[in-house]
């Protein structure tokens, strides 16, 4: 049930790099967030229009009433959530997104890469709560790009991490073990989120490998509901065109053109 609320911040925190966590006391979105599920955030007060459109988050954490998104400071929008403080409130909405992640394996491979790990974070504490199996793989540019290093000690998330500078883990992207991982787990699907360009590698091995691929996408969007239609990716399957915010944000890769 989508709900368009005034939330209160309880924590609006840099980490590190460009990366802050935001927490949000949202009891009537917290209740009905599954994993995969974002949010609408608006940047400035209701009767203020610049920037107008809200921005995407990925849910990354629900405690109770609680829920958390960690975002990097990009542009204009993002730069102005990093300047509110706790105590005050900021307008979300949500919880959105029809299709999330299948539930029904034994056997799960989860790879994140940057930002892109907080639209799977919440899916890994689901796999670990129920007593799945599961390979993480979390990789970044470099160290500071891991901005959920804590939150997976604090849940008792074990990942391989990857960095592309070496200062964090192993040296070198989250698909150059992959293949060896995918033949390790026969029949566990790959769940994914990060840059296109990763997320375009990762498939691109699925396939090779005979794998089932889900992607969790992320796009600019202007509603979040489906209306305005800004955030289509092209279906190759159907020849037409489907929008991320509503008939996903999880596609099978090899439903869609990245």
């Amino acid at each position: 049930m989508i709900k368009d609320v005034e939330a209160l911040i309880l924590e609006n925190r840099f980490i590190s790099g460009k990366t802050y966590v935001l927490k949000l006391k949202a009891p009537e979105i917290a209740s009905f967030v599954k994993p995969a599920h974002f949010v609408m955030i608006k940047p400035t007060p209701q009767d203020f229009y610049d920037p107008l459109l809200r921005r995407a988050f990925a849910i990354a954490d629900v405690e109770d009433d609680t829920i958390a998104v960690y975002y990097d400071v990009y542009g204009k929008g993002t730069q102005a959530i990093s300047q509110k403080r706790e105590g005050e409130t900021i307008n979300v909405l949500g919880p959105l997104g029809n299709r999330l992640f299948p539930e029904d394996y034994d056997n799960y491979i989860v790879v994140g890469g940057g930002i892109g790990y907080a639209g799977l974070s919440l899916f890994l504490k689901q796999l670990k709560k129920h007593n799945k199996r599961f390979i993480a793989i979390y990789g970044a540019r470099k160290k500071e790009d891991l901005s959920m290093i804590k939150w997976n000690e604090e849940n008792q998330i074990q990942p391989i991490y990857y960095t592309e500078d070496g200062s964090f883990g192993r040296k070198g992207l989250v698909t150059q073990d992959l293949k060896d991982i995918i033949k390790s787990n026969p029949n566990a699907p790959l769940i994914v989120c990060g840059p296109k360009g990763m997320m375009k590698a990762v498939a691109k091995i699925a396939k090779e490998e005979n794998a089932l691929c889900y992607l969790s996408l992320e796009s600019r969007m202007a509603c979040g509901i489906g209306i305005c239609v800004g955030c289509v990716v092209k279906n190759v399957k159907s020849d037409t065109y489907v929008r991320v915010c509503y008939e996903g944000p999880v596609f099978e890769a090899n439903e869609i053109e990245l």
